[in-house]
């Protein structure tokens, strides 16, 4: 790597221009990169430095830095030539950055660049820096160099420029390749065009301005996000033909309303204890979908279902400091392609962390003092810091407002709306049902594999029932409008508008909904967080795929409460008290459990500090697999205890957790997972359990410190703020309070009460999922049925709260005693007892507040915290007469809500009445809308109008040659008809494959741009990509191959059945290019070669070539080359002339095309790519 230093532009541009003039292809490449490395490149205050080979050829590693500042660093990227051989006139440039979240002025210039002309790299790189400093580009209308002399004092772009006289390029076109596409000099918006084109995009625009409008007046906020931007400095407009998405949103702090905060902050802290204000924000995509060639809009017709045969919009739920997301994170929000996994550099990383931890294991036997971080340290290497909080990567994505962040129910959510919202739409059309009606006739469905036409004869009294309760829930204001309640049948719908409303309604709503199957719950109790139902197959999925709340996520911000909730879990797994819910259903294979760790629970009905050891249990026999595991369901109870116990012993501290899952990646490689821990010898069963032990909480838990705490207690206690219950817990117990005030005088001066409740270590697991019930004798009950309470600390710390005898190793807290402080309705007089002790028997009068822990370890006291003036802190008035003591000495408890209530209050402050920024601000545009259009296609049949050639002022500029009249044609429904029938695309990607089809692409496409307006048109080109058929996975192609000769059999065969042209799939793998994609004819159908037929096509549509095999692909092989082969392959009359079949309009089958492949490669001996069966299956 090179520090370049700084020089005029001039001189690296002009000169290497000059000097390597007359070198071609990979030498002139060669000769200017080595310019440019040796001389540097400096341009409007930024210069180009480190610059340094890439991996593969014609890639550049390089960093711009801006001198006014002491170069600091501005950007790091990557600029690819991706084929030198065409360098310096007709090549293609590839770039991407490793930065996180680069400005927007970055990926602008860096998109600008890719899309510029074909010019030497010093001239490529000065239009970057000139573009990332804000100057105005130049325009090249030649490459013709000048003189020597003539160059003096201007820079290359300029001297290349100036000469508009200038005879053409040496491909023949003007130099002009569309560069000012991106930097336009005049004001023009697009979409531009006239007739049908304009038409449709005035059309879609004014449809899409009411359903805008529609959504505002209710106080939401609408927005459009074009992932094609305009050119810098271009008024921004809606290029209806890109693919575009639709959000729709509201502050998060205005959930309140209908949900209360605490549950908000309990379901996920991003929803309201984010450090800034956020958004709910609603992302639909996929207005394109369904193989029918362009977008629609709107996308459902008015009976509720899509207008498009098999469209499917994409629904994506999350959060956002604006009303809408940044445009390169909404594009990232529905990227379906995978990441890199572990690589060189990880296998690097991992070495130096085990020799690490061999150099600090020998300290510490030595008995050396420092740690390894320090001076002199030999095995610290900085760039492999396993992370901190609040270190610049952090940093860079807190100060990302247009972020698009998911959050605990996202996942649940989005599946939600993308499997049911559009059929439930159709239902309610239908049957003129409501949401829940809806719900309840398409669970039904669904069960019973009916129609809904029975299911609504067999069940419309439940139906309508099930309408009538929401109505009544409706009444008491805490539902969100229904905007299908009173819409005529044969109005439109506008489905942005509707799908947020139904969103907000089910989030309102969640946890009285199973989270994977989406039915209601019919469970006793309602718990405070979303959970699933009992069936098997619902827990195996909220476990197995991740659908509660992110694991990750609670690891990495809420340490403290993991590690409590694994330690509890070990507790009561170890002393044989662990009971229902187990992590069954899992399909969990573990370790034969170790029966000397085997316990049945303790028969003592008093739980005392010397309790007797539980006792061993019956001896059973193990079905051990060829794996050496057992089948977690099948052991008994007391196996399962101490299976879950030992697999919780395997896993690491919950700070090595953090620390790992904070280590940065670069861009392209996917994040830490937790399996990849400890070279991924730790069971799978064993995340599976601590994610159980995490999901399955459905209390919130939150440590607390400084002026949130009780005052009084001892700091050797840890305290958590402490909440269980269902959402509306606190609702029923507010209610209570007010009956009792009403009733009682001294409840209306003194309407809570507070008290302790103590019980052993190992019954706490229990106890945070379900409340303070009393189902179950612990510690006896000798003043009656009810939940003990003591208003003395010391009676439930020192007596009922009996310590551990397990404790899990690796636990950081290590918790030896837990005691819950809670807030009682003040009624003693009507509690089961109230001396010596309070027993309470409406559990709806309790409320846990607050977790007590005493741990191994004192927690540090939190020096940063700022303490508010004494007497500031709003504290719980409390009944002189029931005082909560420790040591006889009085207790202070702050207000249990004021944080929340402070917290809401300052989200309510940050909120910005924030503009609608350009795009949205023309839709909003007042037009005349044109005469009512029941459904918009865009997919725009008719070419959109080319721009204007530029007009050159000398002799040698001439207009631009046209296609032949008689070039081919695309069938666009031709096209359709058969894209129906695809498979879905595959799902395995890679980087590296991702950038080498994305190269591949972008050259197709240039290479058919040229050849439409070119003398030979389509026609000579030989084949066609629609466009408009390019979906979202970059992995499946559909191409046409055209224009036979036409004295061909195939060509005549072609004409007499009037068949357009050949399409083709092709399918990519992740190895590519290395591995060589597949190619098959999806119609028409070709004669076999047994039966007389030829041209190379085996007889399930596939290609048989050695160049489509392992044996005979090269990564340096272009897509259009091959297609060319093929084409010569079919004209191919040797040995026998391609024909079409008797039943040529019958499609081949992917099954088939796989079938024929490989019988033609295993009869003439090829091998057949690695994973071809994954890829095409």
């Amino acid at each position: 790597m090179l520090d370049a230093p700084p020089t005029p532009p001039a001189s690296v541009a002009a000169s290497s221009a000059l000097k390597n003039a007359h070198l071609k292809g990979r030498k002139r490449f060669a000769a200017d990169f080595a310019d440019l490395k040796a001389q540097g490149l400096e341009c409007g205050g930024l210069a180009v430095t480190k610059v340094r080979t890439g991996d593969d050829e014609g890639m550049m590693d390089l960093i711009v830095v801006e001198r006014a500042k002491g170069d600091a660093r501005v950007v790091g990227c990557n600029v690819t030539i991706t084929d030198t051989s065409e360098y310096p006139n007709h090549h293609t440039i590839l770039t991407y950055t490793d930065d996180d979240d680069p400005p927007e002025r970055v990926t602008s210039a860096l998109s600008a660049l890719e899309s510029g002309p074909a010019v030497p790299i010093a001239e490529t790189l000065e239009r970057f820096l000139i573009a990332l400093s804000g100057r105005k580009p130049p325009k090249p209308k030649t490459t013709t160099t000048k003189p020597l002399a003539a160059l003096k004092g201007k820079s290359f772009a300029t001297a290349t420029s100036d000469n508009s006289d200038a005879d053409e390029d040496e491909d023949g076109s003007d130099g002009d390749d569309g560069y000012d596409a991106y930097f336009p000099d005049d004001d023009i918006p697009l979409p531009t065009g006239s007739g049908a084109h304009a038409e449709k995009a005035r059309a879609v625009t004014a449809r899409m301005q009411r359903d805008f409008l529609e959504i505002v007046s209710s106080e939401y906020r609408p927005g459009l996000i074009p992932f094609v931007l305009p050119a810098p400095g271009a008024r921004a407009t809606f290029d209806y033909a890109a693919d575009f998405a639709l959000s729709v949103s509201i502050p998060t702090v205005e959930l309140v309303r209908t949900i209360p905060a605490q549950a908000l902050v309990a379901w996920d802290r991003r929803l309201l204890g984010a450090p800034r204000a956020r958004h709910l924000v609603l992302l639909i995509s996929g207005f394109g979908s369904g193989g029918g060639g362009g977008n629609v809009y709107p996308p459902l017709a008015a009976g509720g279902g899509y207008v498009r045969k098999g469209m499917q919009l994409r629904f994506q739920v999350g959060v956002c400091a604006r009303y809408k997301p940044a445009r390169a994170h909404a594009v990232e929000a529905g990227r379906t392609f995978g990441l890199v996994g572990r690589d060189a550099e990880d296998e690097l990383r991992e070495a130096r962390e085990r020799a690490a931890k061999a150099r600090e294991a020998a300290l510490l036997d030595w008995g050396a003092e420092g740690t390894l971080d320090g001076e002199g340290g030999e095995f610290y290497d900085e760039s492999f810091d396993l992370g901190k909080e609040g270190d610049e990567e952090g940093e860079q994505e807190d100060g990302d407002e247009g972020r698009f962040e998911r959050f605990s129910l996202s996942g649940a959510l989005e599946n939600l709306l993308d499997a049911q919202l559009v059929k439930l739409i159709e239902l309610r059309r239908e049957y003129g049902v409501g949401w829940a009606g809806a719900e309840t006739m398409y669970a039904a469905v669904e069960r019973e594999q009916r129609g809904a036409e029975d299911v609504w004869r067999a069940y419309q009294k439940n139906i309508q029932r099930a309408d009538k309760d929401e109505a009544a829930l409706a009444r008491l204001g805490t539902l969100p409008h229904d905007p299908l309640r009173e819409l005529p049948k044969g109005e439109d719908i506008n489905l942005p508008y509707t799908a947020f409303c139904y969103l907000i309604r089910r989030l309102t709503l969640c946890t009285r909904y199973c989270l994977v199957c989406h039915n209601k719950l019919t469970a006793e109790f309602e718990a405070l967080k979303p959970y699933v139902c009992d069936r098997p197959l619902c827990t195996y999925q909220y476990y197995a795929h991740n659908r509660g709340a992110s694991l990750e996520y609670e690891i990495i911000h809420n340490p403290e409460t993991v590690d409590l909730l694994v330690s509890l879990c070990y507790s009561a797994a170890a002393e044989g008290v662990l009971d229902e819910p187990l992590p069954k259903g899992m399909a969990l294979r573990v370790p034969p459990p170790d029966k000397a760790r085997i316990t049945a629970a303790p028969v003592a009905p008093h739980h005392m500090y010397n309790q007797p050891a539980a006792v061993p249990v019956a001896d059973v026999d193990y079905q051990v697999g060829l794996d050496g595991l057992v089948e977690f369901d099948g052991l008994p109870v007391e196996h399962m205890r101490a299976s879950i116990a030992a697999m919780i012993d395997t896993l690491p501290s919950v700070d090595d957790m953090k620390r790992h899952l904070e280590r940065k990646v670069k861009p392209g490689k996917s994040k830490p997972r937790l399996k990849e821990m400890e070279n991924g010898t730790i069971v799978p069963a064993a995340w599976s359990i601590l994610r159980w032990c995490v999901a399955s909480c459905t209390a919130y838990l939150e440590e607390l410190s400084g002026e949130q705490a009780i005052q009084g207690v001892d700091a050797a206690w840890r305290q958590f703020r402490f909440s269980v219950g269902a959402p509306d817990a606190e609702a029923k117990f507010q209610k209570a309070q007010q009956v009792a005030m009403t009733s009682d005088a001294n409840a209306k001066k003194y309407p809570s009460l507070y008290a302790f409740h103590g019980s052993a270590l190992r019954n706490w697991h229990s106890i945070i999922r379900h409340g303070l019930w009393f189902r179950t004798v612990t510690n006896g009950r000798a003043f009656g049925d009810g939940v003990y309470l003591a208003k003395e600390a010391q009676t439930s710390m020192g007596h009922y709260a009996a310590g551990g005898r397990a404790c899990w190793r690796k636990s950081k807290l290590g918790p030896t005693s837990c005691v819950a402080l809670a807030e009682v309705v003040n009624l003693p007089h009507k509690f089961v007892s109230s001396n010596p002790h309070f027993v309470v028997k409406d559990t709806e009068w309790i409320m846990c507040r607050y977790l007590l822990i005493k741990g191994l370890e004192a927690p540090v006291a939190d020096q940063s915290s700022k303490t508010k003036k004494k007497g500031a802190i709003p504290l719980v008035k409390l009944d002189p007469a029931q005082t909560i003591t420790l040591m006889n000495k009085a207790l202070q408890v702050p207000q249990p809500g004021y944080q929340i209530g402070e917290l809401v209050q300052q989200r309510t402050q940050e909120l910005v009445d924030e503009d609608y920024d350009e795009t949205d601000a023309f839709i909003f545009e007042e037009r005349k809308e044109p005469a009512p259009a029941e459904v918009i296609d865009i997919s725009d049949d008719e070419p959109m109008p080319l721009p204007a050639a530029a007009k050159g002022k000398g002799k040698g500029s001439a207009p631009p040659k046209g296609p032949p009249k008689d070039d081919w044609k695309h069938n666009a429904d031709y096209m359709r008809r058969t894209v129906e029938l695809l498979m879905p695309p595959p799902i395995d990607s890679s980087p590296s494959a991702t950038m080498a089809v994305q190269r591949e692409l972008k050259a197709m496409l240039k290479e058919q741009e040229k050849a439409l307006i070119s003398a030979g048109g389509l026609k000579e080109l030989g084949w066609y990509m629609p466009e408009e058929f390019i979906g979202d996975n970059l992995f499946q192609w559909i191409v046409e191959m055209h224009s036979f000769d036409e004295t061909l059999p195939i060509a005549k065969d072609l004409k007499r059945e009037k068949v357009n042209s050949l399409i083709f799939e092709i399918r990519f793998p992740p190895t590519y290019p290395i591995g060589p994609p597949f190619f098959r004819i999806i119609t028409p159908r070709f004669l076999p070669f047994i039966q007389g037929g030829g041209g190379h096509v085996t007889g399930g549509g596939s290609i048989c070539m050695d160049l489509l095999t392992s044996d005979g692909w090269l990564p340096s092989y272009s897509i259009s080359a091959v297609l060319m082969q093929i084409k010569l392959a079919i004209s191919n009359l040797d040995p026998k002339p391609a024909r079409l079949a008797s039943n040529w309009n019958t499609p081949y089958s992917v099954g088939e095309s796989l079938v024929g492949f490989k019988r033609a490669a295993a009869t003439h001996g090829w091998t057949v790519p690695d994973g071809i069966d994954k890829l095409v299956r």
